[in-house]
């Protein structure tokens, strides 16, 4: 049920960076496409795990909502994507209004804390 919520936020979260980056539509197209992709061939987890995998080492600042984890890199990276999300999203930091810097960080928790949850339980299956 987690691994849906997950994918479900993820999915959203993308429909809302196209309205804040246009011009990547195509790219941001081609990343839920591919995760469109591996739903339908049962090959989620490793998203979904390669996600939390990735932000564990900045929990705290994911949590304490500190801006310079947009500024460290390689954060989340697939390579069937090749996507930084917050190199991305820290081109255009300072511009975003505070509404949307907060729905960014709604939704970074949110996903960080299903994502953790989820590969949690797999752990203690």
């Amino acid at each position: 049920m987690e691994r849906k919520l997950f994918y479900k936020n993820l999915k959203l979260f993308l429909k809302e960076l196209v309205v804040v980056f246009p011009e990547d539509d195509d790219e941001l197209q081609t990343i839920a496409t591919s995760i469109n992709l591996a739903i339908i061939d049962d090959d989620d987890n490793e998203i979904l795990t390669q996600f939390y995998d990735s932000l564990v080492p900045i929990e705290t600042e994911i949590m304490n909502r500190d801006v310079s984890i947009f500024k460290k890199e390689p954060l989340w990276q697939k390579s069937t994507y090749e996507y930084n999300l917050f190199i991305k999203l820290n081109t255009k930091w300072e511009s975003f209004s505070q509404h949307n810097k907060k729905i960014i960080w709604d939704y970074i928790q949110v996903l960080y804390t299903i994502s953790k949850q989820v590969v949690t339980l797999q752990l203690r299956n």
